[in-house]
């Protein structure tokens, strides 16, 4: 299917005969086996053991697993529908289940996620509410678990603001500004911010526009207004002072995170995933860098949002058997596995492993991020139109970082036509 393809069959209690094919292992003529088949968005999402575990306790049911990279698990998953060869079970983009629901291609599993409770009520009460809004639409249908979710934060060096006089929390983008300059201005070649320019979704941007006192409306951001124009702004003023690299407009997630893990900017805004490679340059315990929630704008009225965005794994309609997929979801969830991940990449819903003492040493900032994190909302978007929506946005981030001298009341205005048009209104 054009896509990295890793295969792996969790089987027990079977004979083994016959020789490994395609990642199955043969099984003794007339064996009633159950399956699940599970696409993962990522290698890191795979549980260690690689469901040995859940051979071990369910014997009868055989779990096929693959990672089908979050950039083009939409159109596979069309394309695996059509062939009659779609999985069970697929990690998506919190922002697709809508989507993906009205047309049919992910299952209600709202009563089995009942049965959840009645049956693994320890592992379900681990689970933050964020895992069941995050893999919901807006009628709070639930279509399986977001076990994982992201939020974007400022993060800085804090010698570096030290030394040119400037005291953390920031808190608002003026301060981020005027940081950036002031690092700028410092020598050694320093950026004062590194920025994202192309090649990326907007889950960026569209944070630190809510921060701002943004506001979505029927999943189209209203940005010809006041948070609009002054979000424009902070990416302009950023290249205009020379605080963010000349090259942001053709810089990707790669060139901005290796700008500042490579000690070359003193700010960026990034994940929680990252601060792992952070974290070997920069050994956290040495002070040297820190984070805060996104900043808000000056006067801004409105209340402070940080956002988050979930990689919830989705029951798909091809699933027959329903009690075998709640099952692995179950497995996934348990703090064990769901710990595995949180480690080496990306946060978990489970609650219960913020307290873990072995999560806690891999990632010392943990304990630091859980108060920022413990009141994300889900990344409002638009039911139907998210992609074209989210294309405007990418075009909109490119003409902030090329055009910096451009009007930003203007630029709003054009975008908010585009976002209006795209979301067929």
């Amino acid at each position: 299917m054009g896509a990295m393809k890793i295969l792996g069959t969790a089987l027990s209690g079977l004979v083994l005969s016959g020789s490994l094919a395609f990642g199955f292992l043969a099984t003794p003529a007339g064996a009633q086996e159950r399956s699940v088949k599970v696409w993962f968005g990522r290698e890191n999402f795979i549980p260690d053991d690689r469901f040995e575990t859940f051979r071990a306790e369910y014997p009868d049911i055989a779990v096929e697993f693959e990672v089908i990279r979050l950039e083009d698990v939409n159109a596979q998953l069309i394309l695996a529908m059509r062939s009659g060869n779609a999985p069970d079970i697929v990690q998506i983009h919190s922002r697709d289940v809508e989507q993906l629901a009205i047309n049919k291609v992910v299952k209600d599993f709202t009563h089995q996620i009942e049965a959840f409770k009645e049956r693994f009520p320890e592992t379900y009460g681990q689970l933050a509410p964020l895992a069941w809004e995050g893999a919901s639409d807006s009628k709070g249908n639930i279509y399986g678990a977001a076990l994982f979710a992201q939020s974007i934060y400022l993060t800085y060096r804090t010698d570096w603001l030290e030394e040119v006089g400037i005291t953390p929390p920031l808190e608002t983008t003026d301060r981020v500004l005027e940081a950036a300059r002031k690092i700028a201005a410092s020598g050694d070649d320093r950026l004062g911010f590194s920025l994202i320019g192309c090649c990326h979704s907007t889950v960026w941007e569209l944070p630190l526009f809510l921060s701002m006192g943004g506001q979505v409306v029927d999943g189209v951001p209203q940005i010809d207004s006041e948070a609009g124009i002054e979000w424009i702004k902070f990416y302009q003023t950023l290249l205009n002072d020379g605080s963010a690299h000349s090259d942001t407009p053709s810089w990707d997630s790669g060139q901005m995170r290796a700008a500042f893990i490579g000690e070359r900017a003193g700010m960026m805004n990034e994940g929680e995933h990252i601060y792992v490679e952070v974290h070997k340059q920069m050994p956290y315990g040495e002070g040297k860098w820190a984070f805060e929630a996104l900043p808000t704008r000056p006067g801004q009225t409105e209340p402070q949002v940080q956002s988050g965005f979930a990689f919830p794994f989705i029951v798909t309609t091809a699933n027959e058997d329903e009690e075998a997929a709640l099952l692995v979801i179950e497995y996934l969830a348990r703090p064990a596995f769901a710990k595995q991940v949180a480690i080496r990449y990306q946060p978990t819903t489970n609650a219960a492993v913020a307290e873990d003492p072995e999560y806690l040493a891999a990632k010392p900032w943990a304990g630091d991020i859980v108060p920022i994190a413990s009141n994300l909302i889900s990344l409002p978007t638009h039911p139907t139109r998210v992609i074209q929506i989210y294309e405007v946005l990418k075009n909109l981030r490119s003409a902030m970082v090329s055009n910096p001298g451009g009007d930003p009341a203007e630029i709003a205005a054009e975008f908010q036509q585009k976002l209006n048009e795209a979301a067929g209104m």
